[in-house]
């Protein structure tokens, strides 16, 4: 996977990873977009939905997890959800 040449090794998605993220639909968004979003866009529909870029996404979501990590107390790590799907996914997070 070429487009994971920045991680480390360690962080490398693994093809479940990858998988399990498209199976989960992170890589769908919406038909709006900005500017500021151009360098996570992969493509556009003919729908008019973006499409994500999936590396780019793993990067993120690898950022933010050496960052919770880092954090020395649980207590100060805070999830939020913008959208109503998310609401599961931080309601399991803050167990």
């Amino acid at each position: 996977m070429s487009a994971f040449a920045n991680v480390p090794a360690i962080l490398q998605p693994k093809e479940e990873d990858i998988q399990m993220m498209l199976s989960a639909g992170v890589h769908t968004g919406t038909r709006n977009s900005d500017s500021g979003m151009n360098e996570y866009m992969w493509r556009r529909r003919n729908d008019g939905v973006h499409i994500l870029n999936i590396g780019k996404t793993w990067e993120k979501l690898m950022i933010a997890a050496r960052i919770i990590v880092a954090i020395e107390s649980p207590d100060d790590v805070v999830a939020i959800s913008a959208r109503p799907y998310g609401m599961r996914a931080v309601l399991q997070c803050s167990e």
